[in-house]
């Protein structure tokens, strides 16, 4: 996703109750409908427009194209990681790139414990 115009900090202060995600640990995607699960290796609770507590174990569910029709803000701040990332399928393994800017999404399944 390429950047937007939003100011990042905007973002998470326009969110009155959500999760803001940083980064990710892994997951799956089911190609044949879009379908995912990837768990969130670093992610905070917002309240009010604040980041608040840290969570832990948090993952985010839902379906590629539905929640690509959620984003609602996205920000300036594209980055991608500097690592090498691999994805895998039955024992076979690619190299890939991953890296986004902040987005706010109207609306996702997240499970986990918030600590």
């Amino acid at each position: 996703m390429l950047a937007g115009e939003d100011d990042p900090e905007d973002i998470i202060r326009s969110v009155p109750y959500g999760l803001y995600a940083v980064a990710f640990g892994g997951g799956q995607v089911d190609i044949t409908n879009g379908k995912f699960v990837f768990s969130a290796s670093e992610a905070y609770l917002i309240e009010d427009g604040k980041l608040t507590a840290p969570v832990k174990g948090a993952t985010l569910i839902g379906s590629g194209p539905e929640v690509l029709k959620r984003v609602s803000r996205v920000g300036r701040d594209l980055s991608l990681d500097e690592g090498v990332g691999t994805c895998g399928k039955d024992g076979q393994s690619v190299p890939v790139g991953v890296g986004l800017p902040t987005i706010r999404v109207d609306g996702i399944t997240v499970g986990g414990t918030q600590v």
